[in-house]
């Protein structure tokens, strides 16, 4: 009796518990799928996972991307047009008229671009770039210019929903690897009648474009003091060497031995080492995407510098006629890429000072 009293309690007991697991299980998908699955947050956790999953169908169930495009090529443009502050009022309208006259195939870009990516996992595709008008629209190469391909989600900082008006703004905190920063996205939302929230626009994105051009000044800022006191630095032993290669064939005569061999000792022994020097600290240096054609002119000018040394000390030893031409045409173009690196210098430091 006591043993069936106890089986009885205890299979009470049992039901009792699967009762209430029952229960929470019921009431958590009631909860799922009659509030969570209707919530801007849940939307906002779909695009993530269509990303990830490299899911379109379900990007552009949660995406508006018409709207979202459009808006995000006018805030873009905006952006960029307040980042060259100060811009003349003729340039600007220029620049405004140009952007509405190309929207379209614009928008068309980007969104090519992004289904790439989604499908993907990776920026940048050949189909992004079109011609409009006889003009080519390279939509990649402009996003590009956002920041938001090198731009990764943290969280969601907070979510505000208007439940009268169905709308709702949700702050994506994420990190922009250029900006080395992070960065609260503005994300507007909408939902339909059928309770599914939908992305809509960014409303900050004009914002988080000056935010990655801020950073992208700085940047080059840094690079230019950083190589102006490498390559001060060089320069002054540079022409040290080089006097000491003029004193050399002062004290003699290029058909004398001994002085071909000081001069050659000093290219090879000196001079060459100190344009390899040059190049390789060069080479270590962090470049920024703005600075990178100033970066390959002077690399290309080392090279030649190089060059020139190597083959003016052959033409020491051997009096060939071609070689000593090539030297100097080496010594030539290094000169001109010189010129051009200044220039380029300048109108980076002229713009930057205008900001």
């Amino acid at each position: 009796m006591t043993g069936d009293k106890l089986s009885r309690q205890l299979k009470a007991k049992l039901f009792l518990a699967g009762l209430a697991i029952a229960v929470v299980f019921i009431g958590g998908l009631i909860w799922y799928f009659s509030y969570y699955t209707k919530t801007p947050d849940y939307a906002l956790k779909m695009v993530r996972e269509s990303v990830e999953k490299h899911d379109t169908a379900k990007f552009h169930k949660y995406v508006d991307t018409d709207n979202l495009l459009a808006e995000a090529c006018d805030a873009l443009m905006e952006g960029l047009i307040e980042s060259e502050k100060p811009m003349p009022e003729d340039a600007r309208l220029a620049l405004s008229g140009f952007t509405k006259m190309f929207k379209t195939p614009l928008v068309n870009g980007f969104k090519g671009t992004i289904n790439h990516y989604i499908e993907s996992g990776k920026w940048g595709m050949d189909d992004s770039k079109t011609v409009d008008q006889g003009i080519p629209i390279d939509s990649d190469m402009i996003l590009a210019k956002s920041g938001i391909k090198d731009t990764s989600f943290e969280n969601i900082e907070y979510t505000a929903v208007d439940k009268d008006a169905k709308t709702a703004v949700a702050g994506l905190r994420v990190f922009q690897k250029e900006a080395e920063d992070y960065f609260v996205l503005e994300i507007q939302l909408k939902q339909d009648e059928q309770g599914t929230w939908h992305v809509m626009a960014i409303k900050n994105f004009r914002d988080f474009v000056v935010f990655v051009s801020k950073a992208r000044r700085e940047h080059v800022q840094e690079y230019i003091t950083t190589t102006f006191m490498l390559m001060d630095a060089h320069d002054k032993n540079v022409r040290a060497i080089e006097k000491k290669l003029k004193d050399a064939l002062a004290a003699g005569t290029l058909g004398n031995q001994a002085t071909r061999d000081s001069m050659k000792d000093i290219l090879l022994q000196e001079l060459l080492p100190e344009w390899t020097a040059r190049q390789e600290e060069l080479n270590d240096l962090d470049v920024p995407d703005s600075a990178r054609t100033l970066q390959r002119l002077r690399l290309r000018i080392c090279e030649l510098r190089i060059s020139y040394c190597n083959k003016y000390a052959d033409w020491l030893m051997n009096k060939n006629a071609k070689t000593l031409k090539e030297a100097n045409e080496n010594l030539k173009e290094a000169k001109t890429l010189e010129h051009e690196a200044l220039l380029i210098v300048g109108q980076i430091k002229a713009g930057q000072s205008m900001q």
